[in-house]
């Protein structure tokens, strides 16, 4: 069925039949998974095999029902495929093999290994008059406090541009306090403030977790107190009503002479209304020349193809297909990002063909020339990034999305596969990087915020004009649903309870608090399940084909016994419930988790950890529960740990153990109990053979010995970029010794 899909993929845009086909063969498609997998965990699971477990259950009535009731659906799957497979044709849909397509994932493994530095500044052409008299606004030393706003349509540049402002050197040492918060369409004051303050304070996690827990007028207080008597700069980026800007004005003191507020919005009116007396800054469309020096930029980087530029034979083209966008910067992103991925002439005659085609598909809508952009580089996707690109509806508009989230979501729902490169085999994680790096240079994903090597991708966003055909083409063809529902509750003992929609869609996204009862997917953080009652109900052990469940800030005290049947369970996030106290002895169950997150070390909780041998990433254990039964030992494939201890002697039997000397061991995360006072840091120098170690957070005391010829951070691994050093009671001046650190990037 996939391999048809390949096939149908490419023509889909153009015959309404052929899509209404995909969407029925992806519901069979997912029906036969289903079944498959509830046959496996409902007559598999116990000992003795297959056959043997087929044996037993004709002996079992109620084995015997499941045999039955499970051979009945896969009937009805085999009738419905019939019927759609004499539709293929009619409409002259062939079998595609796994090596076809618009391009394989070999071919994807190829290109990126270079890399995309991925500058947003390089986007901005021309618009040096509007930075220069922005640039002039924000220094005046005013006595009121002065919204200085940008002004323009979506697409426009508007966030690029106050982003090259807002880090401009001159810009940072001219304001003593500065932050930038996105506001968007369904913006909640509560969560803005909290991220200013969040941004200002740089809070620890102690202090973050007091923060979250005030009211929103708190929050106000807060950071009005914050910033009086300070010159600050508050970036509120895509401001769309009035009432958003009054809900936050009463916010911001007029502080110390020359504080500014940098306004981007669609809507001057908004503008004219935050402040009335200042001119918005309405950049123009970009002219001929500027525009074809945006195109080329992206059709053909500087990093690949050196200064040589559009060559003869593509100037012409290019120039039409140019044209088309209108002198607006994403569409000529997003265009010049889709023709860098073609190379000969006859590829950009059929990219120019179908322009015109996707153009009149979207001629009536307000955004039309720039939607037909959009739906053209979608269609010209390859097969293996189509489901990636369309999970980013996944995510509500505007959101800024965490890379590692997004790689285990994509994991979990099974989009990315592992491949060969040579006689190593390429994880599904290192693939899935590859696929987030493939769209953000084909400019499908804006790139946020770099991790701290300054290489990797740590947070990105899809623009919200390319949210919206992202969403509609995800709902066309089956692929997501959406709720926005208010107040939902989960009932306990039935599980049709938490359907809240009848389609058959794979994935379905929830936002704010409502629920729903996802076949891969779970994800609910921040949610409550009701506001009198957060306990989780036991009806979850009936997802069985659960991969990824995200209980983070649920504010739930307790997890059900049944959460051990999620036996396919690769995520498991319950971060940040600060109530929870217990959990049941089940976790060691869950032999598929590759990520575990405890609840951020508030209790010793008791969890056995050594049957997860696929784990890669544990955050927030003790090391009492990863010692015990050797676990530390059978837990080889751990790359991210985070881990308490309680006694010196524990952290000596870590340090020491094979876990810490592994090749793909990236981040190791400290935390010495600070209500046993003796407890102490032994010697470091295990960490000196860490090469692959980038991030170490270490939290408790490290001893100083003035007879000893080396110091302890002198062990400190060479390749660490990412270093936290908290509550070590050092006595002596660590920085010459963290000087000669030559990959840190970030020290805290």
């Amino acid at each position: 069925m996939q391999c048809f899909l390949k096939d149908a993929d490419q023509r889909q845009e153009q015959d309404e039949r052929v899509r209404n086909w995909v969407a029925e063969i992806r519901n069979v498609a997912y029906d036969a998974e289903d079944v498959i997998e509830s046959f496996i965990f409902k007559v598999g699971r116990r000992g003795g095999g297959l056959w043997g477990s087929l044996r037993r259950s004709t002996f079992i009535v109620g084995k015997a029902y499941s045999v039955y009731r499970i051979g009945s659906e896969i009937k009805s799957i085999r009738i419905n495929l019939g019927d759609i497979s004499n539709s293929l044709q009619t409409y002259s849909i062939k079998f595609a093999s796994n090596g076809e397509g618009t391009s394989s994932m070999s071919e994807m493994q190829r290109r990126f290994r270079r890399s995309y530095p991925h500058v947003e500044e390089d986007d901005v052409i021309s618009l040096e008059a509007s930075t220069r008299a922005m640039m002039a606004e924000l220094m005046k030393k005013e006595e009121r406090l002065r919204v200085v706003s940008i002004v323009g349509m979506g697409g426009f540049g508007k966030t690029t541009l106050a982003k090259k402002i807002y880090n401009h050197d001159n810009v940072k040492r001219h304001f003593e306090c500065h932050a930038w918060t996105f506001i968007s369409q369904q913006y909640a004051t509560r969560d803005v403030l909290l991220g200013i303050l969040t941004k200002v304070f740089s809070p620890s996690p102690n202090k973050r977790q007091v923060l979250e827990k005030l009211k929103e007028e708190e929050l106000v207080e807060k950071l009005y107190n914050f910033l009086r008597g300070k010159r600050y700069l508050m970036v509120l980026d895509d401001i769309w009503s009035n009432e958003a800007w009054d809900s936050l004005k009463v916010s911001f003191p007029n502080g110390k002479m020359g504080s500014k507020i940098l306004l981007t919005t669609r809507n001057k009116e908004v503008a004219l209304h935050a402040d009335p007396w200042s001119s918005p800054i309405e950049p123009p469309f970009l002219n001929d020349e500027e525009s074809w020096d945006l195109f080329c930029r992206k059709a053909f980087p500087r990093d690949i193809v050196g200064d040589q530029g559009c060559p003869p034979e593509l100037v012409n083209l290019g120039k039409k297909m140019m044209k088309k966008c209108g002198g607006l910067p994403l569409a000529l992103v997003v265009l010049g990002g889709l023709l860098a991925t073609k190379n000969s002439l006859n590829e950009w005659q059929a990219v120019q063909r179908n322009i015109n085609a996707h153009l009149n598909k979207f001629e009536s809508q307000h955004y039309g020339g720039v939607y037909g952009i959009l739906s053209l580089s979608h269609h010209e996707l390859p097969y293996y990034l189509k489901p990636c690109f369309l999970y980013l509806g996944h995510f509500p508009e505007d959101w800024e999305i965490k890379k590692k989230k997004l790689i285990r979501l994509w994991i979990a729902e099974g989009f990315i596969s592992p491949l060969w490169q040579g006689e190593r085999e390429e994880t599904v994680e290192d693939v899935a990087e590859q696929c987030l790096e493939e769209l953000i240079n084909r400019c499908m994903v804006q790139l946020v915020r770099r991790d701290s090597t300054g290489r990797g991708v740590k947070t990105c966003r899809i623009h919200d004009l390319m949210w919206d055909p992202c969403v509609s083409m995800a709902r066309e063809e089956s692929f997501l649903g959406i709720i926005r529902h208010q107040g939902h509750a989960m009932a306990d003992d039935d599980s049709s309870s938490l359907r809240l929609a009848t389609t058959k869609s794979r994935r379905l996204a929830i936002h704010a608090s409502s629920r729903s009862d996802l076949k891969r997917v779970l994800d609910l953080e921040g949610a409550l399940f009701d506001n009198a009652k957060t306990e989780v109900p036991k009806a979850i052990g009936k997802l069985i084909h659960l991969r990824y469940l995200g209980l983070r800030k649920m504010g739930t005290a307790t997890l059900p016994r049944s959460i051990g049947k999620l036996r396919r369970l690769q995520t498991l996030d319950l971060r940040d419930n600060y109530s929870l106290k217990t959990l049941p002895d089940v976790i060691w169950k869950m032999e598929c988790l590759r990520h575990l997150f405890f609840s951020n070390w508030n209790e010793n909780i008791g969890v056995r950890l050594d049957t997860l041998r696929n784990l890669e990433t544990l955050k927030y254990a003790y090391a009492a529960d990863l010692l015990r039964n050797d676990g530390v030992r059978n837990l080889t494939n751990l790359q991210n740990l985070g881990i308490k201890f309680e006694r010196s002697s524990e952290v000596e039997e870590v340090l020491g153990s094979p876990i810490i000397r592994q090749d793909r061991f990236q981040s190791l995360y400290m935390l010495l109990d600070f209500r046993t006072p003796e407890i102490l840091f032994p010697s470091l120098e295990v960490l000196s053979r860490c090469h692959h170690l980038v991030k170490l957070w270490l939290n408790g005391r490290i001893p100083e010995d003035v007879h000893s010829h080396r110091h302890h951070l002198e062990f400190l691994p060479p390749n660490v970029t990412y270093l936290i050093l908290f509550n070590t009671r050092l006595e002596q001046d660590p920085m010459a010794m963290l000087e000669k650190l030559p990959n840190l990037r970030i020290l805290k």
